[in-house]
């Protein structure tokens, strides 16, 4: 099929319409896709007017006395329960509706038609032109959210078993909400609902999860990409107006054999919003571009970039392919004073997945600007008002990026690794001006009366400080990233790239490129020069001691290791965070982790305006999905901090031998692999000490990483001395979780003279007993005195 035809798909969903003369009076028809089940028992139906020769819509209404739709969807796992019922007060969706938008590409059209010839059905043309009439406008806006795929799907050899099924109710309780079946994504079933708090909008995803079929046979788990890049090549201009152009070469191979599935000439790709591909060739032919900006798509997404289409004149073979794209936008934003902020890091050129791949990356831009970028320089030249900079990567990333600025730089070495540190002159308007009240000293111009008192005051007066200096600590930034890649490449491997260029990027957070570090202007300060937000002393530590050691981290841990989905996400922040934490331990000491462990876990047990604490937003495997109306902020409290604390755990049950050989085996195992969750259960568990409780540690995983909870635990043991030893009675009580929460208590055991033991006891509902036979009559029973689980204790 011809790439005009994908115009032409896109035209006619652009005039996409309801078929006035396709409308029945129905009843007890039913769309089941796997555990969805969809019960039409009495109303209206109406198709769309045909696209690519097929209906690709449908709508039920229930506009009749006794008129009622009714949706069944029974998630299959405690976590994904716990989702739904979180939004919707009940673990199984079942739920009554009035209205049934369908869009499809599965076959669901004749599948419903051969059901209406079936029961003979009532054609009804005269609520057919109410219902086209009424709601093709809504047709139209609702097809653009999907209209990528729809093109996609119609313009491909697409098998119907693996086309889309997307159903939006207008549901009796629950307002108006999505069901979406898609065989061709990791989890084929979702359901979820736009919603708005404090003026932004979310898609909370009520539950997501992979089908019966599927979980039964990992074999049907779609493929993860449809073409591999080979290579990618990128050459881009900076203007002096700051606007972006650039071309991307995408060297491609289609896989074939058994791998390939089917024969395909449209293919999807992600860019920013900021950005706009103007033009596509492959193989040095033109190639049709479709990209559109849809709310409920991007949010569906959870990201800000854009989905886009490109479509070929004929079916790609497997095989070699060279896709060319150009694109141009606005991905640099001044924030004044010389400073700049780069707002597409990772987008500013397409992507099809976060492919490992070789770079090659020229950038030309004004010559008053520096450009910081991944890769070695190769080749530098300069123009009358522009320079011109090649880099190449030679090691497979999964991504580029740039930065640029009117910077001042200091460079330094470290066993065999080449770090340049590059500083604003200035700092950006936002903190540029600071105004500091200042208590002055009492001036006495004349002296006091005789036997008056000499009760001199302070005068008070504000005054305008000089702006904050963003290169007074370049050396000291320059210590502290070496130390961090000293520290990491002996604990974990030498470093995946030999050279690494840290830069300062406008807001309160960092970022880790391979071989490239955006860090916050602020960790540039010194801790007198911060705004006064980041000035208690969790956030000093976070600029001063953590954010730097962080982003190095991720050199190993997201760019060298990566992750499958947004369910196995955490583990990469997790052990970045946990990374800077273990650096901190030994600058500044066990005490100074701990007390930071505290305050995350107070964080996770905070309640905002009556709301359940963070923690209940849901399990950390949910990633991006815990960002949602309900619990806005909780991805990073849990994914951070909780994730920190579930290393932290591991480390403690491991002990430090082991736990740092399990690093180092993730590291040489999985790089440039993707890690999973259940990749970390087994290279923790085959570390366990011999005669370590939980062997699988499937209970652990169940309690803190599938599910929710942190327990307040009390200890209360009373010792008898028998002839043999001793016995301890122990009571164990457990708060603040459900019933079914189930830990290992770890029950310290001291005999004196620094000879201690550890029990391990397994917590099950509110109180807990056991007994406990000892050789020895101890001096003291204690919980937990070592920090090595997440709860709270008296």
């Amino acid at each position: 099929m011809s790439a005009r035809p994908a115009a032409d798909v896109a035209a006619a969903l652009k005039e996409a319409s309801f078929d006035a003369d396709r409308c029945w009076r129905i009843r007890d028809l039913q769309v089941v896709r796997e555990e969805i089940k969809i019960y039409l028992t009495d109303g209206f139906l109406i198709f769309s007017k045909p696209v690519a020769g097929q209906p690709v819509a449908a709508l039920f209404v229930t506009e009749v006395e006794g008129g009622d739709g009714e949706i069944i969807l029974m998630p299959p796992s405690a976590g994904e329960r716990q989702s739904l019922a979180r939004f919707t007060q009940s673990p199984n969706l079942n739920e009554h509706f009035k209205s049934a938008f369908f869009l499809f590409t599965d076959g669901t059209a004749a599948e419903l038609e051969a059901a209406i010839k079936e029961r003979e059905a009532k054609p009804s043309p005269e609520m057919g032109t109410l219902l086209a009439n009424e709601f093709s406008a809504t047709l139209r806006n609702l097809s653009s959210s999907f209209e990528i795929r729809l093109i996609h799907d119609l313009t491909s050899e697409v098998n119907p078993k693996m086309g889309l099924f997307f159903a939006a109710l207008g549901g009796t309780s629950h307002g108006n909400f999505d069901v979406i079946y898609d065989p061709q994504a990791r989890d084929q079933i979702v359901a979820g609902q736009i919603a708005n708090r404090d003026n932004r909008s979310f898609y909370n995803i009520w539950t997501s999860f992979q089908t019966r079929r599927v979980r039964q046979d990992p074999a049907l788990e779609p493929a993860e990409q449809d073409l591999k890049i080979e290579a990618v090549t990128i050459d881009a201009v900076i203007g002096a107006d700051l606007q972006l152009s650039a071309t991307t070469t995408l060297k491609v191979r289609i896989p074939g054999g058994e791998t390939a599935r089917r024969v395909r000439n449209a293919f999807s790709f992600d860019i920013s919003r900021r950005v706009r591909v103007r033009e596509v060739k492959i193989d040095g032919k033109p190639a049709t571009v479709l990209q559109r900006e849809n709310l409920r798509s991007n949010l569906l997404r959870g990201n800000d970039n854009e989905l886009f289409l490109v479509a070929c004149d004929e079916p790609l073979p497997p095989g070699e392919h060279t896709f060319e794209f150009r694109q141009e936008g606005s991905v640099v934003i001044p924030a004044g004073n010389g400073v700049y902020f780069v707002s597409a890091r990772g987008t500013w050129y397409p992507h099809h997945g976060l492919q490992f791949a070789p770079y090659d990356l020229t950038i030309k831009h004004p010559i008053h600007l520096t450009v910081v970028a991944t890769g070695d320089v190769v080749e530098e030249r300069l123009g009358e008002d522009y320079r011109v900079t090649r880099r190449r990567i030679a090691a497979p990333v999964r991504l580029a990026g740039f930065n640029l600025g009117e910077y001042k730089k200091t460079a330094t070495s470290r066993g065999g690794l080449q770090i340049e540190i590059y500083a604003n002159k200035s700092v950006e308007a936002g903190l540029a001006s600071t105004r500091r009240e200042v208590l002055l000293p009492p001036v006495q111009t004349l002296p006091a009366p005789r036997g008056a008192p000499r009760t001199p005051t302070l005068s008070q007066v504000i005054l305008q400080q000089p702006p904050p200096d963003p290169t007074a600590q370049l050396g000291y930034l320059a210590n502290e990233v070496a130390e961090a890649f000293d520290f990491l490449s002996k604990q974990v491997g030498p470093p995946p790239l030999k050279t690494l260029a840290v830069s300062p990027i406008p807001g309160t957070f960092g970022q880790g490129f391979p071989g490239l570090i955006y860090l916050s202007t602020i960790s540039y300060l010194p801790p007198r020069d911060r705004p006064a937000f980041a000035s208690d002393s969790l956030q000093q530590t976070f600029f001063s001691d953590l954010l730097v050691a962080h982003e190095v981290a991720h050199q190993w841990w997201g760019n060298a290791v990566s992750t499958t989905g947004y369910r196995d996400e955490w583990i990469m922040e997790a052990l970045a965070n946990y990374s800077a934490l273990l650096l901190l331990e030994r600058k500044r000491g066990v005490k100074a982790v701990d007390e930071i462990l505290v305050r995350y876990r107070d964080h996770l047990l905070e309640k905002r305006a009556g709301a359940p604490p963070l923690d209940a937003a849901g399990p950390i495997r949910l990633g991006a999905r815990l960002e949602s109306s309900e619990s806005p902020g909780a991805y990073r409290t849990l994914v951070y901090e909780k994730g920190s604390w579930i290393i932290h755990m591991l480390r403690k049950r491991l002990g430090d031998a082991q736990f740092f050989a399990m690093l180092k085996e993730i590291y040489t195992k999985h790089a440039r692999q993707r890690f999973t969750t259940g990749d970390l259960r087994s290279l923790a568990a085959a570390k366990l000490p011999a005669g370590a409780v939980d062997k699988s540690l499937e209970n652990f995983f169940a309690a803190y990483v599938e599910g929710t909870g942190i327990p307040a635990l009390t200890l209360r043991a009373r010792i008898a001395k028998t002839a043999k030893g001793a016995t301890v009675s122990v009571e164990l009580d457990q708060a603040g979780v459900s019933e079914d929460f189930s830990i290992d208590v770890p029950v310290e055991i001291d005999y004196g003279r620094g000879k201690t033991e550890t029990r391990w006891v397994r917590t099950d509902g509110s109180r807990t007993t056991a007994a406990l036979t000892l050789a020895a009559l101890p001096l003291k029973v204690s919980l937990d005195s070592k920090n090595t689980i997440l709860a709270t204790r008296p």
